[in-house]
């Protein structure tokens, strides 16, 4: 819960920064673009990690390595890592900080045309 906070704390002051020094000028529509840009990035990075930590491109990466490699350096290849084993992080404070920020420009979104 703790890490949720400060990555939502983290995002909401990016979000400031990127207002005052690109808009230089703070308001809704500044607000909701710089808003979308980083909840978009978080949300995306989040979906990224997801599909390497799944394991999703291990079977394309070992083929690689076997095709690329010559045959006295296979026992080297066979004993590397996949990229699943090698990236286990927890990857759920992206997406809840991410889809926080959506939905928060969502709403500032509905603010901006009523």
């Amino acid at each position: 819960m703790k890490k949720n906070i400060w990555f939502l704390a983290i995002a909401q002051l990016l979000i400031l920064l990127i207002i005052l020094f690109h808009y230089k000028e703070f308001s809704l529509l500044s607000y909701i673009n710089s808003s979308f840009v980083v909840g978009g990035s978080l949300v995306f990075i989040g979906l990224i990690s997801f599909v390497f930590s799944t394991g999703f491109f291990d079977i394309f990466v070992v083929s690689m390595r076997k095709t690329i490699t010559p045959k006295r350096h296979m026992e080297d290849v066979m004993s590397m890592r996949k990229p699943s084993e090698v990236f286990t992080a927890n990857v759920s404070p992206l997406f809840i900080s991410g889809g926080i920020i959506l939905s928060i420009m969502g709403i500032a979104l509905i603010f901006y045309y009523m």
